[in-house]
This record gives structure tokens, C-alpha cells and sequence, in this order.
């Protein structure tokens, strides 16, 4: 068996462990991607995804706007994530649910940060920057 092959036969899917409606709308999906590594050791792994959906109005401002925006929407589905991966690794089996209950407890303290009214327009700008710069290399 290949590697590749092998480390995705040992990768869990990512569990959902509960979802945060924000004041923005958004909703912020906090998933646990923890595994065993060896013996009573762990990596713990919390995936934070808040998923954005792409609309035209967030591309007035831009003078290639109906051309980025179909271009755009077309590569992303007309979605895009901001997403905040906190890893721990080799953590003993008896401290696993504690480390990751911290990791859990800490990024909910970033709820404020991701409930602003401007944070959707912030991420889909930041995807728009990236995309725009990979579109350029395409070139």
C-alpha cells in the first residue's frame, strides 16, 4: 500500500462537535479531527470552519467586477471558509479530551472576532487577493 494511501486509511473524518450561529449570520462549525498516533498517544486536532457564501454585491467596488465575480464563483462554488486548524501532538490518551475541551474553549473566545459585521467581507476579500494571484500565474 502506498503511503499516501495508508495516512488517508488512518485519518478519521473530521466530527462535527458543534456549531455557533454568530451575530453576523454566519455560523461557525468547530470540528474534531483527533487520532491515534501510537500506542496511548494522540494527535488532537480542532478544525474551525465558518463557511461564507460569495455574493455579487461583495465585488461593487472592483472595476472587473461581473468578470472576477463569475470567474470567482465558478472556482470557489460560490463559497468560500475561513478556517483555523489548532493542533496538539503526542498527547497522552488520559489528557485527550481535556486538551482538546482547551483548544475548543480558546478559539470560542475568537467568536466576537468572527461575529463582526465586516468578517465575511474580509474573508471572501482574502480568498478574492489569493485567487487573483494564483489566476496570474495561470497566465
Amino acid at each position: 500500500m502506498t503511503g499516501a494511501m495508508e495516512n488517508k486509511l488512518h485519518m478519521p473524518e473530521p466530527r462535527l462537535v458543534e456549531e455557533i450561529g454568530l451575530p453576523n449570520g454566519l455560523k461557525a462549525e468547530f470540528y474534531d479531527c483527533s487520532r491515534r498516533l501510537a500506542g496511548d498517544r494522540w494527535y488532537i486536532c480542532l478544525l474551525t470552519r465558518v463557511p461564507v457564501h460569495v455574493r455579487e454585491q461583495d465585488f461593487e467596488d472592483y472595476a472587473e467586477s461581473c468578470d472576477i465575480f463569475r470567474e470567482f464563483c465558478a472556482h470557489t462554488g460560490g463559497i468560500v471558509h475561513f478556517e483555523v486548524k489548532k493542533e496538539r501532538n503526542f498527547i497522552d490518551e488520559r489528557e485527550k479530551d481535556e486538551v482538546f475541551a482547551s483548544l475548543l474553549n480558546r478559539q470560542k473566545a475568537q467568536l466576537a472576532y468572527m461575529g463582526h459585521s465586516n468578517f465575511a467581507r474580509g474573508v471572501i476579500r482574502r480568498h478574492l487577493a489569493e485567487y487573483k494571484e494564483r489566476r496570474s500565474w495561470w497566465k
